[in-house]
């Protein structure tokens, strides 16, 4: 079963379930359940699905009805595999008894959820990051650094909460768009060719397009399509510069310079964060926003 068809029985899954609670994250759990099964039943190995089932539970309780989504979605596979191989049914079956028994416990915080609130958008970004990490963990394990640094940022320059909320999980999806990379680009053990970095720059195009998809998220548009510009205009994809690349995307755009110098890579090894930071302040008003250069330094160096 590839992606398009989990999502295909997932959007039935959600289907089946009354209106208020047929929304996107329901439709992600569903989609990444049945991914579970799919991968069991071409292991012949279901001993982790309970596992995984016990933790979103426990995760999305209160956030969304999640127990109610994977029964819809446990049954929908099961007649799938009512017309498979009977081995496959027969084993599937002792695992759909002990879902049954998960799905039938309480859960701590359970109760009515507040459906398209902030933590289901935090459960779409979840679902985006676990496809990061199935193309690229140096990548996810970047994506997730790269937030925080953004979180620290935001609070030196003296943002609001929802502000620093938007830039985090900006900072989080910015590289998005690298699931649609070659998978011989991002671990190339050396430096890319113009051919490739073509290729890898188209990133940021990909990733706009795969967030402004997903109407609880669009407004990281910004962020993940202009994460690349330079303040002198020489950046992609739009060739922005000054204030006109949005402000969230400035920010992002020193907060990931300065992971990926400080991060292992496959062509080299990390820099020291003196270092990075040296680069970042060369950098000053040609590739980066001064001021969000000196927020980093005043960041990595503590003084703020």
């Amino acid at each position: 079963m590839n992606a398009a068809q989990a999502w295909t029985m997932a959007n039935a899954a959600v289907d089946r379930l009354g209106s208020a609670d047929r929304t996107v994250a329901a439709k992600i759990v569903a989609a990444r359940f049945v991914e579970r099964c799919a991968a069991s039943a071409a292991a012949g190995d279901w001993s982790n699905l309970a596992e995984w089932v016990d933790a979103a539970c426990d995760r999305y309780a209160g956030i969304m009805p999640a127990t109610d989504v994977i029964a819809a979605a446990l049954e929908g596979v099961a007649r799938a595999l009512d017309d498979g191989d009977s081995r496959t049914a027969r084993a599937f079956g002792t695992a759909r008894a002990d879902v049954h028994a998960l799905l039938a416990r309480p859960r701590a915080g359970a109760g009515p959820a507040p459906h398209e609130a902030v933590d289901e958008v935090d459960v779409v970004l979840d679902g985006l990051l676990t496809r990061l990490d199935q193309t690229d963990v140096l990548t996810a394990e970047h994506s997730r650094a790269v937030a925080s640094w953004c979180a620290r940022l935001g609070k030196r320059m003296h943002a609001s909460k929802t502000e620093i909320v938007h830039l985090t999980r900006a900072g989080l999806v910015h590289d998005i768009g690298k699931v649609t990379t070659p998978a011989a680009i991002l671990s190339a053990p050396r430096r890319l060719d113009d051919e490739e970095m073509t290729l890898m720059r188209d990133h940021a195009r990909a990733g706009a397009e795969i967030v402004e998809r997903v109407p609880l998220i669009a407004n990281l548009v910004p962020a993940v399509r202009n994460h690349h510009e330079r303040f002198d205009g020489s950046g992609y994809p739009d060739r922005l510069k000054w204030d006109s690349i949005p402000q969230v995307a400035r920010i992002v755009a020193v907060a990931d310079a300065f992971n990926a110098m400080i991060g292992r890579r496959p062509y080299r090894p990390p820099l020291a964060p003196s270092e990075a930071l040296e680069r970042l302040v060369a950098g000053r008003g040609d590739q980066f926003d001064p001021d969000i250069v000196d927020a980093m330094v005043d960041v990595v160096t503590k003084r703020a």
